[in-house]
């Protein structure tokens, strides 16, 4: 393991590193390492965390400019206390990298009120495995010449260039949120609620349906299936906006509650930290795509390819972005491995977020295989020639 304290020792490293062939795994945190498939090889582990400064601040453009090892608690408290955030989903924001949480592309509920985390990207430096520092974007808002760097590094696991500084816009932080919990006998009830809601003119910033092993695991000793919705905002217009909401979903539901302030952010970070890509032992966390719409009838599909096996599944359907969540633990890594053959065929695509090792051998982590693949198996042999960074690890074993 080597943890350089500058950019300069940081190029320096990974050109040896290029010229010696050795296997090079940029790390940050570590909070998401559950994410992609087995390396080829390992032989450095680069810890970017000493490369944690919050390089330029500008209050008054909304922009921030970061190292790839600051923290996201770090830049929270200096965005916080000028009134400002970056809208991120995380259950570990003291440990979790900014550069790792642009390298994993991992969006949480919140995406739907803001948008993901490459939305907000205006700038970015990366190290390329020839020691050269490349950089794309700036510190403005309209970026239009040249390629979009940021967006080819976004969600990469660093396989194309190791990241060390991230630019980007902020928005003013919410004065008041609440979240509207709504309990449900039946999961036909939760989701007509739930997409009501999301059809129609109200803004909440994240729409998650639970089913009662979940709502149990985030601290929700709920049955059924529940509603989560949460609105941010100034104070008078979140209430409002809450009231509104809990006259949708009230009709068919048996119980309903309305978490204010602090209660509101610890249901959050408990969800995000359910869906997140931490590493598991003994248990595996799949991400299905699908039409919102859909989501319903993607939740009894699960229940059907589960059948059979000695696995204990919990499942959050993302009403908002069009994702459902599933975590199915077992001692038995045989049911884990066949959930997973099963689940990947479902939805519009599905992604194993973390498994045992053993679950990983011999299948791509990242399901069927996407259309561009052979463009980004192109972009791998341009930027990565010798293929040092996370060989393997990356879509279709790139």
């Amino acid at each position: 393991m080597v943890a350089p304290h500058s950019v300069a020792a940081l190029q320096e490293i990974v050109a040896v590193a290029s010229q010696a062939g050795l296997a090079t795994v940029p790390w940050g945190g570590g909070t998401q390492m559950g994410l992609g498939n087995l390396p080829r090889a390992f032989d450095l582990a680069l810890d970017l965390r000493k490369l944690n400064a919050i390089v330029q601040y500008e209050p008054d453009d909304l922009t921030v400019a970061v190292q790839a090892g600051c923290t996201l608690g770090g830049l929270s408290a200096k965005l916080g206390a000028h009134g400002q955030m970056l809208p991120v989903d995380c259950p570990t924001p003291d440990r979790t990298t900014i550069g790792g949480l642009v390298a994993t592309g991992l969006s949480g509920p919140r995406r739907y009120g803001y948008g993901a985390l490459r939305d907000l990207l205006i700038g970015i430096s990366v190290v390329l495995p020839s020691g050269q520092l490349s950089r794309g974007g700036g510190m403005v808002v309209k970026n239009v010449s040249g390629y979009d760097m940021m967006r080819l590094h976004y969600a990469a696991l660093g396989s194309l260039g190791v990241i060390v500084q991230l630019n980007f816009k902020v928005i003013p932080k919410p004065r008041s949120e609440r979240t509207v919990v709504a309990a449900y006998r039946r999961l036909a009830d939760a989701a007509e609620g739930a997409l009501r809601i999301r059809f129609s003119q109200l803004v909440p910033t994240a729409i998650v349906l639970l089913d009662g092993r979940a709502a149990r695991v985030v601290g929700l000793n709920l049955q059924g299936w529940v509603a989560a919705l949460r609105c941010e905002g100034p104070p008078v217009a979140v209430q409002r906006q809450a009231d509104r909401i809990g006259e949708v979903v009230r009709p068919a539901a048996e119980r309903l509650d309305v978490l204010e302030g602090g209660a509101s952010e610890r249901l959050w970070a408990e969800i995000s930290g359910a869906i997140a890509a931490a590493p598991l032992d003994r248990a595996i966390r799949v991400r299905i795509g699908q039409n919102p719409s859909e989501l319903p009838q993607l939740a009894e599909e699960i229940d059907r390819a589960c059948t059979g096996l000695a696995a204990e599944r919990s499942r959050w359907l993302d009403i908002g972005s069009g994702l459902c969540y599933t975590a199915l633990a077992s001692e038995r890594e045989a049911d884990l491995r066949l959930a997973w053959e099963r689940l990947a065929r479902l939805g519009l695509h599905a992604t194993l977020l973390s498994a045992p090792p053993a679950v990983k051998v011999d299948t791509d982590v990242f399901g069927r295989e996407p259309a561009g693949l052979a463009v980004m198996r192109a972009l791998k042999e341009t930027f990565d020639p010798t293929g040092i960074l996370n060989p393997g690890r990356f879509v279709g074993w790139l």
